[in-house]
């Protein structure tokens, strides 16, 4: 026994290192309750997504173009996630990030290169030996710069998420695209207050005319959508510093039920049971300098750029179960379990039943049936049929992923017992001490 408890009665000692252990207990408890949401980890950056411009150029040429083109890169992509590269029209075939292309000819040629994706071809326009240095500039600023691209991230800052819907040639399906974005946000905002961490502004929607599909070319290829006109219109969420979340949505996949349940992961709590490594999702080509770095910091209750701040996240995103790599669709997954839980096949037998539906979730018992990925569907079966009734087609907060509330559960029954046998000792002592008082 140490000194300081000594020199106590025993029951005051006992007292005191049961008041110890329920503040331990409790630090733990608070400890457990991740302080970020999956949009707060969205607006940190890691370093983990970035883009190169690369200028090929043939070798008798190449001083004279680097010179001239050199220093307007250098201030063009400052503060911004894309580096600008060279290489020789020779070594071009060699060179990691245009191996896709083959063998590259015609003279110079300028590519936007990002991991998972061929290379995107920017074209200057005129002759680079015609071009004044503000024809440059604004021709290398569309790398990074947009119209859209700036309202979207102006949304950003201060809105839950955005929903970008780009155009296709239909205007039929572009007006159901547009009537299911609006639904989804309206949705998601009825749900806004009873997330963990609420937002003020409700999901934004931001689309994409058909005829600006040449300005928006980079943004659209990052994000891993058509970049040229197309006949099916598309649609993202984005959260966060410019981050795809969940699949593109084409055509039909594209419902409100759909972008709703994208949407809703966005309030989630990075728990230690969710899957992480989607939340660092591909991110647009974009400048975040310190006008933008402040408004991130006033809007949220943390630093993004604080590097006390990116080691937590770093941590948080290391834990849990295996990673999922999300360079396009095929690698964020595509049901709704999986990007919660992460992917995994059990076999259950169970006695064959009839489907139940209950608060907008089907549960089906089946013989012997294998749960795993369904890599042909980007939502859950259910989720995905909007012929049920509105009021059950989603509450993303009804409910909380099974490994979620077990461990939550678990730990409020810990410490529920641990505070009742806390509170008989404390008044078997009370009584003691009176007895022989």
């Amino acid at each position: 026994m140490s000194a300081f408890t000594q020199r106590l009665p025993w029951h005051r000692a006992l007292c005191a290192m049961v008041l110890i252990s329920v503040c331990l207990w409790a630090e733990r408890f608070s400890l457990m309750a991740c302080k970020y949401s999956v949009r707060d980890v969205a607006f940190v950056d890691l370093g983990s997504v970035s883009f190169e411009f690369v200028s090929v150029i043939p070798s008798p040429e190449m001083d004279h173009v680097k010179s001239r083109i050199q220093p307007v890169a250098t201030a063009v992509f400052l503060d911004s996630n894309v580096h600008s590269s060279w290489v020789t029209t020779e070594d071009a075939s060699r060179y990691p990030a245009l191996e896709s292309l083959g063998n590259v000819s015609g003279g110079q040629r300028f590519y936007l290169c990002r991991e998972g994706l061929s290379p995107l071809l920017m074209h200057p326009g005129n002759a680079l030996g015609d071009q004044q240095d503000d024809e440059l500039w604004q021709w290398m600023e569309h790398t990074i710069d947009s119209p859209m691209r700036s309202e979207i991230l102006k949304h950003l800052l201060e809105a839950y998420a955005v929903i970008l819907v780009a155009e296709g040639n239909l205007g039929s399906e572009n007006e159901r695209a547009r009537s299911a974005a609006n639904a989804a946000a309206e949705a998601i905002a009825k749900l806004m207050p009873k997330m963990p961490k609420p937002v003020d502004v409700p999901p934004q929607v931001v689309v994409i005319p058909h005829e600006q599909y040449a300005v928006e070319a980079s943004m659209l290829w990052s994000l891993g959508m058509d970049s040229k006109p197309s006949e099916e219109v598309q649609a993202v969420v984005l959260v966060g510093r410019g981050r795809r979340l969940g699949p593109v949505l084409r055509a039909d996949e594209l419902t409100s039920t759909g972008l709703q349940s994208i949407l809703a992961v966005a309030g989630q709590d990075c728990e230690c049971d969710l899957d992480r490594s989607w939340m660092q999702g591909p991110m647009i080509p974009l400048r975040w300098g310190p006008d933008r770095q402040k408004a991130a910091f006033d809007a949220l209750d943390f630093d993004p750029e604080n590097p006390l701040v990116k080691a937590e996240i770093s941590r948080i995103l290391a834990r849990g179960k295996q990673g999922i790599r999300v360079t396009n669709r095929a690698d964020i997954g595509t049901n709704m379990d999986m990007l919660l839980l992460g992917y995994s096949e059990e076999v259950i037998e169970l006695e064959a039943e009839e489907p139940v539906f209950a608060s907008g979730i089907m549960e089906t018992n089946t013989a012997d049936v294998e749960t795993e990925t369904d890599a042909s569907s980007s939502i859950p079966a259910v989720l995905a049929n909007d012929d049920l009734p509105e009021k059950d087609v989603i509450d993303p907060l009804s409910s909380d992923p099974p490994e979620k509330v077990g461990s939550a559960r678990k730990t409020l029954v810990m410490l529920a017992v641990f505070c009742m046998i806390a509170l008989l000792g404390g008044i078997g002592v009370l009584l003691f001490g009176r007895r022989h008082g």
